[in-house]
């Protein structure tokens, strides 16, 4: 690998890091995930706060971010025998970050004006946040992105322990961050933060581990 592909390696390296880094402060401001149908007033209550928005000046750029991270993994790995489980790993991570990001537009931008309008007295608008959240176009693709998100995780579990010079422990918390940001976030806040600060303990770990340029060749 030349100086030019390690730098740019790094870069993405660092996303992954930083990923981690914006997740657990967007959550910590965010608090826990309300549902609008069976509470609506605590919903706008917290979507209209000024903290709520701010959660997602740091939320969304982690979704970006952290596919650039999963691209430099995956040159990582790419000229190894764990090829083809290192592509379908970062092409499922992908995909389940792109198909979410239309859902977090609607939760970033739209559900504040929401909670100010129920607030002020326009109940009917938590219509609004009924359909763009959870309606027939909207939960197939929440499905989709968390399904796709937990398979590449899962793939990345496997690479990870299949891989000598990554560290071993970081499959399991890695594996367990997809999950308990898809599936477990609505139900349960506390399990859904320990995912937050698992995908930045193990991001940090990978990061360490794959940032010389003697990793590749390691692999």
């Amino acid at each position: 690998m030349n100086a030019r592909d390690l730098k740019r390696v790094r870069m993405g390296l660092l996303c992954l890091v930083a990923s981690g880094v914006l997740s657990v402060i967007g959550l910590t401001l965010r608090g826990p995930i309300i549902d609008q149908a069976t509470s609506p007033e605590a919903f706008a209550l917290g979507a209209a706060s000024h903290s709520f928005a701010l959660a997602w000046f740091f939320l969304l750029p982690s979704l970006c971010v952290q596919c650039f991270g999963w691209l430099a993994m995956y040159v990582v790995l790419k000229d190894t025998r764990h090829d083809t489980l290192a592509f379908w790993a970062m092409v499922l991570s992908i995909f389940g970050n792109l198909l979410f990001l239309p859902m977090a537009g609607v939760i970033a931008f739209v559900t504040p004006e929401v909670g100010r309008q129920w607030l002020a007295g326009a109940h009917q608008v938590i219509e609004i946040a009924n359909n763009g959240l959870a309606g027939p176009y909207a939960l197939p693709f929440m499905i989709a992105s968390a399904v796709a998100l937990l398979v590449g995780s899962v793939l990345y579990g496997i690479l990870i322990w299949r891989t000598p010079q990554l560290p071993k422990w970081t499959a399991i918390p890695y594996v367990y961050h997809a999950l308990a940001l898809t599936f477990v976030a609505p139900f349960y806040y506390p399990a859904e933060y320990a995912g937050g600060l698992a995908l930045l303990v193990t991001t940090i770990a990978i990061a360490r581990a794959m940032w010389t340029p003697t990793a590749r060749g390691a692999a």
